[in-house]
């Protein structure tokens, strides 16, 4: 099976990316797969465009020569121990991990990320882009975090005939008066992945430990271990100010 680890950056690249593009080498290296990491890329352009580079292997046609490609956020961080089971996991087209707290909290909030407007998406999406987004059972729509994407060559192949252009889906977010994060990569997907004729699969967990701010010790260190973890998304402020060395003390832990 010939497959890809896959990341980017746009901009002048900070020190905690390129931590995170050195470690993903090793382990492309170990596990037998090809790595690729563009600086700057161009494929996309416009406002969104150094998001956008995350789905990249639906539309540029070179990427479809792998058996799978796996788009990793430059805020991700394999552990020493990661498996490369990533690499041959049955998927069907395209998996991500769903990050399963999300619904819940967003009820209680009045920012722009919040159920009233998941709702908004959810019904927009199906009614303009003939998707269906699964539903927790409350209703709200499940949440599935870009920062790790397993694309199938099938997959890739059936998403390039499937999903929408990209302006197309920007401009309607627009027309639904929905904020930002709604416009952007993640949420672009959440809807793409389930027009007909896609078939997605939801990765295990381990795949991406989402790491926030409140998980995080006063000494860096995460607040709970979890022993199957194998990548560690780290998403927690000030990120820059942090070296290395507590940068791998915090991804061991977590």
């Amino acid at each position: 099976m010939k497959t890809l680890i896959y990341q980017f950056w746009k901009g002048e690249v900070p020190d905690y990316a390129r931590l995170s593009r050195r470690l993903f080498r090793d382990y492309a290296d170990r596990h037998g797969a090809d790595y690729f990491f563009e600086e700057n890329p161009t494929f996309f352009t416009g406002k969104y465009a150094e998001y956008y580079h995350a789905v990249r292997p639906v539309w540029d046609p070179d990427f479809h020569n792998y058996d799978r490609v796996i788009y990793v956020d430059a805020d991700v961080f394999p552990k020493d121990n990661a498996s490369g089971e990533i690499l041959t996991t049955p998927v069907n087209h395209i998996g991500m991990v769903e990050e399963l707290a999300q619904p819940q909290l967003r009820k209680g909030r009045k920012s722009p990320i919040r159920h009233s407007n998941d709702m908004r998406w959810a019904a927009f999406g199906s009614a303009f882009f003939h998707s269906t987004p699964p539903r927790t059972a409350d209703r709200s729509p499940r949440v599935f975090n870009s920062g790790v994407i397993a694309y199938t060559r099938e997959g890739m192949v059936a998403a390039y005939q499937h999903f929408p252009q990209i302006r197309t889906y920007v401009m309607a977010m627009r027309l639904a008066l929905l904020p930002r994060f709604y416009r952007l990569d993640q949420n672009y997907l959440g809807i793409s992945c389930f027009r007909a004729g896609m078939q997605f699969t939801a990765l295990e967990q381990r795949w991406n430990r989402i790491l926030e701010q409140g998980d995080i010790g006063e000494d860096y260190l995460a607040r709970e271990t979890k022993s199957d973890t194998a990548f560690v998304h780290w998403q927690v402020r000030n990120r820059k100010e942090i070296c290395e060395r507590q940068i791998l003390d915090l991804v061991a832990s977590a």
